[in-house]
């Protein structure tokens, strides 16, 4: 048997780190992701292929069973792969090639896809039926697991994909959107800390708390009018907003000398916005790109690791190619 699967990545558009003090943010799932292939075997043996970081091991079935245990201080992308294989009985090995087709660390939700794509494909082979609400419940259980902490919004984004509004509460709303959201990624390749960034921010909260409240006001009201932008199919308001969001976040500290060359370049060669997306000090921008897209992509190209992407609507799936 032969299985094909793919969940999607994701951006954030608008709110990140006031999304932390309860204002709203909105993210994008993109149809870059991760792909996987699931090949059975006439023996027991579990080998498990991750070729963007030339991963291979061989693992054996006892009982049905795989006998992994996470190395806690050892916090590696398969252990997301293995943990979603402890899931489940198996009656035969298999070859399980993840191919990762975004940055790893960049703040994308790599680790969601990988887990939300292996679950869908595992789940299949085993025989076990699991709707989207299992598998995003289930995907975020193995998060908290390694992570220690994770909110929903990236297993949530490679489950359900679309574009999802997250309010003052972290409820989760799907947005109406009728629009092809053409958009570049651009990693700088130097990792920002999340945890230090935010707890930046939140020092300066502290310190400034009548100056930080009111540039979190201003990006929720940045993430309202988005909603509405997107909804509407504005594309100059989205441009508008997500430039108006940047200066919001330089103005809390988590921007960067990379990240302001990428926005500023991608602008410069007809983006309509650019941000960085995610918790700052490194990592990716986004620019949205709905005229100029293939000059924008080249430019950028020249000096920093880049994809052009748009939002995935589908979320997670899965199909049998070969029985």
């Amino acid at each position: 048997m032969k299985i094909e699967a793919f969940a999607p990545g994701k951006v954030i558009l608008f709110g990140e780190h006031s999304v932390v003090h309860k204002r709203p943010a909105i993210a994008v799932a993109i149809n870059k992701g991760v792909d996987v292939l699931l090949t059975t075997r006439d023996d027991n043996i579990i080998k498990v292929e991750v070729p963007s970081i030339n991963y291979s091991q061989e693992s054996e079935l006892i009982n049905k069973r795989l006998d992994f245990e996470l190395d806690s201080q050892n916090k590696m992308i398969t252990d997301y792969i293995y943990e979603v294989i402890n899931l489940f009985e198996f009656e035969q090995g298999f070859n399980l090639n993840v191919d990762i087709r975004m940055y790893l660390g960049a703040g994308l939700g790599s680790s969601a896809a990988v887990t939300v794509s292996c679950m869908k494909a595992l789940s299949i082979l085993a025989g076990v039926e699991m709707n989207k609400k299992t598998i995003a419940k289930q995907a975020r259980n193995i998060e908290i697991k390694i992570q220690g902490a994770a909110s929903p919004i990236d297993t949530s984004m490679s489950t359900y994909g679309g574009i999802i509004y997250i309010d003052e509460n972290f409820e989760l709303e799907r947005i109406k959107f009728d629009m092809d959201l053409q958009l570049i990624v651009s990693n700088c390749q130097i990792s920002g800390n999340t945890g230090k960034l935010v707890e930046s921010v939140r020092q300066k909260y502290v310190k400034y708390p009548e100056i930080v409240e009111n540039i979190f006001n201003a990006m929720q009201e940045i993430a309202k009018n988005a909603k509405d932008a997107l909804e509407n199919g504005n594309s100059e308001l989205i441009g508008d907003l997500m430039n108006l969001n940047q200066g919001l976040l330089d103005s809390i500290g988590v921007n960067t000398v990379e990240l302001s060359d990428m926005v500023y370049l991608s602008r410069k060669y007809g983006a309509k916005g650019s941000k960085l997306t995610g918790s700052g000090g490194g990592g990716c921008i986004i620019a949205f790109c709905p005229e100029n897209i293939d000059t924008i992509y080249e430019e950028l190209s020249k000096k920093y690791a880049t994809f052009k992407c748009e939002q995935s609507d589908e979320g997670v799936y899965a199909k049998i190619i070969e029985n």
